[in-house]
């Protein structure tokens, strides 16, 4: 939030949601950025779902475009005036996305603003290197500026991603209704990752995998099976290797949850 003050370019609302936190945060908030909106849920709706009626207020006010960031995320100064001049060369662009760099070691690149997806091994990879936009499958959703037009037309997020691999589905939707994805090159987010599941390895494991599996069954080919047990075997495997029994059970867990809906 402070490095939301901080921007050069003044957004036309700054707005916090709050999934249920319970440690006293969203009163610590309201306090020291009495001027920021504040959405409060009611209970954790999970990451995409958690911000869809926020994300669908904002566009039925008028706001062209709506930019999520992450609450382990700190943007540069610069960052949105440079991301809005980018959206303004390229008008067929349904999310922008930027170079996103580790919050702690500033000169190391986590994700040139996305990655791409392996529908057949059911593998994602972000890219950590400058690549043309063209090559971009999804925009990771740690900085993810959306045009509200493109989401009119393609939806918001899909509720049944609790957390993982939702801002990757919407991508997918956005290019199907004939967006481009790209990254602001000149921006710069800095990033923790994975700030809201430290030491929840094993309920990360499981999240990941349930919304993988979700994934790959509505956009893979045959059903999403090549994907789903090509990828879930060897996340399985790759854990009972390393002795990680508790992750890799977390694993089929998250697998066999997705599968029964």
């Amino acid at each position: 939030l402070q490095s939301l003050h901080e921007l050069t370019e003044t957004p036309g609302r700054i707005v916090v949601v709050d999934n249920a936190s319970t440690d006293n945060s969203a009163d610590r908030i309201r306090t020291a950025y009495p001027e920021i909106e504040f959405v409060q849920n009611s209970q954790n709706l999970g990451y995409g779902r958690g911000q869809n009626a926020t994300i669908k207020a904002l566009i039925e006010r008028g706001f062209d475009w709506i930019w999520l960031l992450n609450n382990d995320a700190r943007a540069e100064p610069d960052s949105l005036r440079r991301m809005l001049d980018h959206a303004q060369q390229h008008a067929d662009a349904g999310a922008i996305g930027a170079p996103i760099f580790d919050l702690d070691q500033t000169a190391r690149l986590q994700a040139w603003g996305g990655g791409k997806i392996n529908r057949w091994l059911g593998r994602s990879v972000q890219f950590q290197q400058p690549v043309d936009d063209r090559r971009l499958d999804y925009l990771t959703g740690a900085s993810l500026l959306l045009r509200s037009a493109a989401l009119q037309q393609a939806g918001l997020f899909d509720p049944a991603f609790f957390m993982y691999w939702e801002d990757v589905d919407l991508s997918i939707r956005l290019v199907d209704k004939g967006w481009s994805l790209s990254v602001a090159k000149q921006a710069r987010v800095r990033h923790r990752g994975s700030a809201s599941m430290v030491g929840q390895t094993a309920r990360k494991d499981q999240l990941m995998n349930e919304s993988a599996v979700r994934f790959f069954r509505k956009h893979g080919p045959l059903g999403g099976w090549p994907a789903i047990v090509i990828g879930i075997t060897g996340r399985v495997g790759k854990r009972m290797f390393k002795g990680r029994w508790t992750q890799a059970l977390a694993v089929l867990r998250g697998a066999s949850n997705a599968l029964r809906d």
